[in-house]
């Protein structure tokens, strides 16, 4: 019985021991400024040092921790990293920034989602898409799918289609689009823009215009200007331009407006 006692008190010792690593985590986490990696560790490591200060503390009162201790830890580690979501995204996360796939401010396109990134953590990341609204992405999405990171790439390619309801104008309109294409401001240093005959249709012949943007976020609205320059060119050499569904596209971002001439 002279037993008890000696246990109870190193039980309260344990206990006391682990609320102060907890203490002590929970302030230096609380150093950290940004709101969301704060509330990210303050949610991990707790539960983490507590785990881990249980265990050394069982150990130094004299109880063997180690058979125990290793199978949970094999255990855990491979049962949080394989079988759960929140294991795959860590591991996603961590070799994203390893591998320094992305950055925040970086425009990137993940398998059919394209954005602005705004803000990573280690388990998923924040993009601003082209149309103003917000998407949160696993970073496991990174990991397994293809990701393009067009502010390294020095850009995006753009495209309209322009067609042209006479064939006799085609040179002239060659030539019209030609120097259009060649003053835009806005077309990515290095990169060139151009204009090339695409196909001949039952109503229409066809030319496509490619061009370079730097913010693939921004798309929509560079296409309506791409196109919009072009057609005004064009009319303004008294070149016939034929209906097309294009013409009606311009997310206008910056108050522009795409005239559609049909």
């Amino acid at each position: 019985m002279h037993e008890l006692p000696v246990i109870l008190a190193q039980g309260l010792a344990l206990l006391v021991g682990v609320l102060i690593v907890l203490k002590l985590v929970r302030r230096a986490v609380g150093r950290v400024d940004d709101d969301r990696t704060r509330d990210q560790l303050l949610f991990f490591l707790p539960k983490g040092a507590a785990a881990v200060s249980t265990v050394f503390g069982l150990a130094a009162i004299g109880i063997d921790v180690s058979g125990m201790a290793a199978v949970m830890a094999t255990v855990g580690f491979t049962g949080a990293v394989v079988f759960t979501p929140v294991g795959q995204n860590l591991v996603a996360g961590t070799m994203i920034r390893i591998d320094d796939v992305y950055d925040v401010g970086e425009v990137v396109t993940v398998e059919e989602l394209h954005g602005r990134v705004v803000y990573r953590s280690l388990l998923r990341t924040e993009l601003a898409l082209p149309d103003g609204s917000t998407a949160w992405v696993p970073n496991s999405a990174f990991q397994e799918g293809r990701v393009l990171n067009h502010s390294r790439m020095g850009g995006w390619r753009i495209s309209v289609q322009v067609p042209l309801d006479r064939a006799s104008d085609r040179a002239l309109a060659r030539t019209v689009m030609d120097a259009a294409i060649a003053e835009l401001d806005w077309n990515c240093p290095g990169k060139t823009a151009f204009v090339a005959f695409d196909h001949v249709g039952s109503e229409a012949m066809f030319f496509s215009a490619y061009a370079w943007i730097e913010d693939r976020t921004e798309e929509p609205w560079f296409r309506g200007l791409l196109l919009s320059t072009l057609v005004d060119a064009l009319e303004a050499e008294g070149v016939s331009v034929g209906q097309t569904t294009n013409l009606s596209i311009g997310a206008s971002r910056r108050d522009a407006s795409v005239v559609n001439p049909g």
